[in-house]
């Protein structure tokens, strides 16, 4: 297997691809009819333009976001377990002096085909996050 089609390979260039805030380079490492799956939000994206762009809002969102990988674990047909804390400072609302830090942790199941990712799930804690937002 070329380390082009390497699904840890494939699944450390998406990492990249998200620290970069490059929603472009996402959408080339997802199938043309992938899923991407935000469980604790109940919502799937359909596709890699749909991923990218969703990608591309919370980019915009969350301006200095980044992603802590703190293990990957490979399975089997080309699953991977990514193991991260998501880092960001949260939007001020109701003129808010002082920002707020986010630290979020969570895993997120790839599944690639032939170098690409098929499908992704996302499982993390939806109140923790709203907790931090707020």
């Amino acid at each position: 297997m070329s380390s082009a089609s390497n699904p840890t390979e494939v699944a450390k260039k998406l990492y990249a691809a998200y620290d970069e805030h490059n929603h472009d380079t996402i959408r080339k490492l997802y199938c043309d009819d992938a899923t991407h799956d935000e469980v604790s939000q109940l919502r799937t994206r359909q596709g890699a333009a749909e991923i990218a762009l969703g990608m591309q809002k919370l980019f915009a969102w969350l301006p200095d976001i980044w992603w802590e990988v703190k293990a990957m674990v490979a399975g089997d047909h080309g699953a991977i377990a990514v193991v991260y804390i998501m880092h960001a400072t949260a939007p001020q609302k109701n003129g808010a002096a002082k920002t707020k830090a986010i630290s979020l942790r969570g895993v997120q199941i790839i599944e690639v085909v032939d170098g690409r990712i098929r499908r992704s799930e996302d499982y993390w804690d939806a109140a923790t996050f709203q907790r931090q937002i707020s």
